[in-house]
């Protein structure tokens, strides 16, 4: 990954420069995809485990895991956005951001998987997870810092922003929700794994869209009145909460693959026994 780049101070004169890191934007896609690609084999999991009561336990998981990934995609591809003035994130909002993906995922799966996949059902599940996606992005985006400017809103890619991500967690859900049904337990299962393959490069592509797309949503300028004070940044180094977040991501999917692996090592098990 390459460093946050800094030029120093713009002024009127020299003027706020962005330009964007192509390995960062590459890196985002990347997480977004593996979230993608485990939230689906852990939807099935779901699915399979309602029988024997331990639905629940995979659902909290996929919540916990699909949340933190997209949290994470965002946080990276902000990092993808480099400034000729000096930047930071502030450390409660970019928390708060974090949280939100969670808390609306959450339920938006417990509204998919209360009764029969209707296109209602679906709708409210999705404008459900859309919103917390939405509201973790742009608290997200209220977390990033540069001082001595301002924000405008453009309308247009804000409204786009929302509606992918609406459109898109419609989609992840009603994928989650075929994977969670009877359906996938009739296909093989070189078949799912291909499905869900391509279902995740599909899904990056919407994650990372809906946030590059909310990123032009603001438009940063140079403040004029800014006081020389003002001018410092304060707050969380970007590079230092760039490697702290990768870490624990990479964690937390090493985490999800080992507990899918010993899952499936355990239902191996089961399966021969019950054949033997």
């Amino acid at each position: 990954m390459c460093g946050w780049l800094s030029y120093g101070q713009a002024t009127m004169e020299h003027p706020l420069i962005q330009t964007w890191s192509a390995s960062y934007v590459g890196l985002s896609y990347v997480i977004a995809t593996l979230t993608s690609f485990i939230s689906l084999e852990l939807a099935g999991r779901a699915g399979r485990a309602q029988a024997i009561g331990s639905g629940h336990f995979w659902q909290i998981a996929q919540a916990l895991l699909l949340g933190y990934g997209i949290w994470a995609m965002h946080f990276i591809g902000m990092l993808a956005l480099h400034s000729n003035m000096p930047s930071t994130f502030e450390l409660l909002p970019t928390a708060l951001s974090g949280l939100a993906a969670v808390a609306l995922v959450y339920p938006a799966l417990r509204i998919l998987h209360a009764g029969p996949l209707t296109l209602g059902r679906l709708a409210l599940a999705g404008a459900v997870a859309g919103s917390g996606i939405s509201a973790m992005h742009y608290l997200g985006m209220a977390a990033y810092r540069i001082p001595g400017t301002t924000v405008e809103l453009v309308w247009a890619p804000l409204l786009a922003s929302v509606a992918i991500a609406v459109g898109a967690s419609m989609v992840a859900l009603l994928l989650f929700g075929l994977l969670a049904s009877s359906w996938a337990a009739q296909q093989k299962r070189a078949t799912l794994y291909g499905a869900k393959a391509l279902a995740a490069l599909v899904m990056g592509v919407a994650i990372t869209g809906m946030h590059y797309t909310g990123m032009a949503a603001l438009h940063y300028v140079i403040d004029p009145n800014a006081e020389p004070s003002r001018m410092a940044a304060h707050g969380a180094d970007p590079s230092l909460l760039a490697l702290v977040v990768g870490v624990v991501t990479f964690l937390l999917l090493g985490l999800a693959v080992t507990s899918i692996a010993m899952d499936t090592g355990e239902s191996t098990a089961h399966l021969d026994a019950a054949t033997g």
